[in-house]
């Protein structure tokens, strides 16, 4: 019964990161097509980033304090699939009315993507230790909807994009239909404020978000200032679809090996790994002179985003406390991909503006480098507890 929930899951992922892809890959192109500028862009898209820190806080908690996550992953999927399908459809609207939608959107996509994992985490050993086995199957959901996502606005527009979100979002939630929920915690404590207090004050648990907080932002600039840039260089939407493509197909070996990495190396080192990498592929990024080398740069997605997602949740699963299981995952995530989801669009947009692409991604590069050398006093922590 267990494998067929295993299954099952991989099904649920690979829908859903497939209709996550169709909003997340297209919204800069989206946004650029009705006439928005990067900086303006990077406001309208700073929106979902404080709609998933709230959203994520607000789940954790709820997850926690009610033992549930299948139900906040229904409401969540059911209010996407609308808010992306409007979104798509919408022409002539105010930014404000963009604003919003793409916050809806944006917000609740990146907080599914955590609810998900922590779902895993949440289940029996045996669905826990497949966790990164089963992401690599949302790399592929990805993969296959950044490609298909360019195909249907071809050939139906934007509109026709927002009509099978809405389709692929049903079938989701009939498949989601047969899986278990999170397994319940006996005699669980009420959960307190001072709680999350003492998790906030656990000098080792808010320095392994900082860490996180500047390699996520890297990611985050990936997916909007490096777009930015290609677009800015006349790439097609297809080449935009290949990169976005490549990077997830290139993520897949890393979460297929994931268990293995884990066991094979600490969760510091791949993270470090993953810092070296992450400031090497900016730096290309940088230096590029067409699309052609930005899509040869991505190559190097293999050793970031995956290996980001999954040594965090390890390392925080090592520190946290057993009844804030669910939330100190989701409070983590909330703070490092919404706070640099929300600052690095319009810090970003700004100075590509003022200072030209090429110098902004560099200085992005340096917070690879920042990130690889706090890994050191971590490192400290970890011996010392």
């Amino acid at each position: 019964m267990k494998s067929n929930y295993k299954l099952h899951f991989i099904i649920f992922y690979i829908l859903s990161y497939g209709i996550f892809s169709f909003s997340s890959t297209k919204f800069t192109p989206y946004l650029s097509e009705i006439g928005y500028s990067a900086f303006q862009r990077g406001i309208i898209l700073s929106g979902y980033a404080a709609a998933t820190i709230i959203m994520q806080l607000l789940f954790g908690i709820l997850s926690d304090r009610y033992q549930t996550m299948k139900k906040i992953v229904v409401v969540c999927l059911c209010v996407y699939g609308i808010a992306s399908a409007i979104l798509f459809s919408t022409q002539n609207a105010a930014i404000a009315v963009y604003f919003v939608l793409v916050s809806l959107s944006g917000g609740l996509l990146n907080s599914c993507c955590g609810l998900y994992d922590t779902w895993v985490l949440g289940c029996c050993e045996e669905i826990r230790r497949n966790l990164s086995f089963i992401k690599a199957f949302g790399s592929i959901g990805w993969a296959v909807g950044s490609m298909a996502a360019s195909y249907i606005i071809s050939l139906y527009s934007y509109r026709g994009l927002g009509i099978s979100i809405i389709i692929i979002t049903v079938l989701s939630l009939l498949n989601l239909a047969v899986l278990p929920d999170i397994d319940r915690i006996a005699e669980k404590s009420k959960l307190t404020a001072d709680d999350f207090k003492q998790l906030m004050k656990n000098r080792r648990y808010v320095l392994l978000i900082l860490i996180l907080f500047l390699m996520y932002s890297m990611v985050i600039a990936n997916n909007c200032t490096v777009i930015d840039k290609m677009i800015d260089l006349h790439a097609s939407d297809a080449q935009i679809s290949m990169k976005w493509s490549l990077q997830s197909l290139l993520e897949i070996p890393t979460y297929l090996t994931g268990a293995y990495l884990l066991a094979r190396f600490s969760g510091l080192k791949l993270l470090r790994l993953s810092s070296v990498m992450l400031t090497i592929q900016f730096v290309l990024f940088a230096m590029a002179k067409n699309p052609a080398l930005i899509i040869g740069g991505s190559v190097l997605q293999l050793f970031s985003t995956p290996i980001i997602l999954v040594a965090s949740k390890m390392l925080i699963l090592e520190i946290a406390p057993e009844k804030l299981k669910s939330s100190s995952q989701l409070i983590a995530l909330s703070i490092f991909t919404g706070a640099s989801s929300m600052l690095i669009p319009v810090v970003a947009g700004f100075f590509s503006e003022r200072i030209g692409f090429n110098i902004t991604l560099g200085c992005v590069a340096v917070l690879g480098i920042c990130s690889f050398l706090l890994t050191y006093p971590l490192n400290k922590m970890s011996s010392a507890a």
